[in-house]
């Protein structure tokens, strides 16, 4: 079986098991979407590191909702993260940002820029009333 398209919400804690459990499942339908491994991985990654920064940023680590879309079209996997939580000016966040020394990657932030440089870029926009909405997309076969 191959799906072609998934969304699912839930109710996070800012626990581990709670974000965990969560990630855990988004990865299983990850598995049904493609079969090649390099976008598998990175889907994988970027659920994690999205849901993780929703739960710490939007809501401040508190109890939030999280929904994660992942849709298969022909030659590309678009993938969307939405919270209600404070929500994100985009033109806040550094997606140009590059590290020549070890000490450029001391202060964090790293994530979307390293998903930007990686993916067909990432988009931010407002999940109105509030919140935020991250989507990007990967070409298939995945050859970043």
């Amino acid at each position: 079986m191959t799906l072609n398209k998934f969304s699912v919400s839930a109710h996070l804690d800012f626990t581990p098991e709670s974000i965990d459990s969560f990630i855990n499942i988004c990865e299983g339908l990850i598995a049904h979407i493609t079969d090649d491994a390099g976008a598998r991985y990175f889907l994988k990654n970027a659920v994690d590191e999205l849901t993780v920064n929703a739960m710490e940023h939007g809501y401040l680590r508190q109890p939030g909702e999280i929904t994660v879309s992942i849709e298969r079209q022909e030659g590309k996997i678009y993938l969307e993260i939405a919270d209600q939580g404070v929500g994100i000016d985009p033109s806040a966040v550094r997606m140009d940002r590059e590290a020549r020394t070890e000490e450029d990657l001391k202060p964090g932030g790293w994530a979307m820029a390293i998903l930007n440089r990686i993916s067909n870029g990432v988009s931010i926009r407002t999940n109105y009333p509030k919140g935020a909405i991250v989507s990007l997309s990967i070409p298939v076969p995945f050859n970043p």
